[in-house]
């Protein structure tokens, strides 16, 4: 389908993860664009029973009625024979973590959506990195799919400022809620020839690499605001661990404080804990093996004196 061609628009969403859920059914709501099939991943095993369980698209999916495939991938002949019999103008294209090839692009309308302001945190885990360095403003992008990850141009945007105090998990379902205004935008403007891309700036691009668990582990000598970011950035995975009067602990929740213990590395039984420019209040911990509670509750099951030193990293 050529750009401005006026005639109901095929489309095939891609994805796997929960990201692409609030697009995905407000894709699945209208006649306009008409969505055709949904391609995900397959289910894989897991839990201790090792039951196969399905991507959360493939579950909306399900529930909807759609027509959906789990190829394993949308380049075997599988996937592009389906996509071959499905014709669409355009494939929309949301945390599916894999490079579509150029069989399956050529002369079809691409886009994505994804979590960040690009160029800046490209790659795997951009609201995780975008939390953890403190940046100022955050958002998402749709972009034009390319040869490689995350570089076509840019069609929408839409960013705010960052609060401190939310997640990444929460950054994530909000960022997600954004999704469908920005894909329905973007496929009407193609479908009317209004679209005005914009190309990345390579040079000033940044690598969202994936997390590791390693990373996991609260650091004393950050500064009070990153060391805030590194607590919600690592919310809900791996969460930001560290250890108090010996018990290993998570620590789940904080929020800025004007004062404590004096020296840096040091918390209190209020969760008052020094960094290395000022304070942070942490609110929230998990104990190993334990429930979430709040820090004040933690620290009267220690019976220990206070304040406590935070290991250093």
């Amino acid at each position: 389908m050529e750009e401005g061609v006026r005639r109901p628009m095929k489309v095939v969403f891609v994805g796997s993860g929960a990201f692409g859920v609030p697009t995905l059914r407000a894709l699945a709501g209208t006649s306009s664009p008409d969505l055709v099939g949904v391609l995900t991943k397959p289910g894989m095993p897991a839990g201790r029973g090792q039951k196969v369980r399905q991507t959360p698209i493939f579950d909306t999916a399900n529930e909807l009625g759609l027509d959906v495939l789990t190829p394993k991938s949308v380049n075997d002949d599988a996937g592009q024979k389906w996509l071959d019999d499905k014709s669409p103008d355009a494939l929309v294209v949301i945390a599916y973590e894999r490079l579509l090839s150029r069989r399956v692009l050529d002369g079809r309308f691409a886009c994505n959506l994804h979590a960040s302001l690009l160029p800046r945190w490209r790659g795997a885990a951009p609201i995780h990195r975008a939390v953890l360095a403190g940046d100022k403003e955050i958002g998402v992008s749709v972009i034009e799919l390319a040869s490689s990850m995350d570089t076509g141009v840019i069609f929408a945007r839409k960013s705010v400022p960052r609060d401190p105090l939310l997640t990444t998990g929460e950054w994530h379902d909000r960022m997600a809620d954004w999704g469908p205004e920005l894909i329905m935008g973007t496929l009407d403007a193609f479908a009317n020839g209004k679209l005005m891309p914009m190309p990345q700036d390579s040079e000033s691009a940044t690598h969202a690499k994936k997390l590791s668990k390693s990373e996991g582990v609260f650091d004393p000598q950050l500064s009070s605001e990153l060391a805030l970011a590194q607590i919600h950035g690592l919310e809900p995975w791996p969460r930001c661990t560290t250890a108090i009067a010996g018990v290993r602990v998570q620590l789940r929740r904080a929020k800025m404080a004007q004062e404590g213990p004096e020296c840096a590395g040091l918390v209190d039984e209020f969760g008052h804990l020094r960094c290395r420019d000022g304070w942070i209040e942490v609110t929230e911990v998990q104990p190993e093996s334990r429930k979430s509670m709040s820090f004040t509750d933690f620290a009267r099951g220690l019976g220990c004196a206070w304040p406590q030193p935070i290991p250093s990293v």
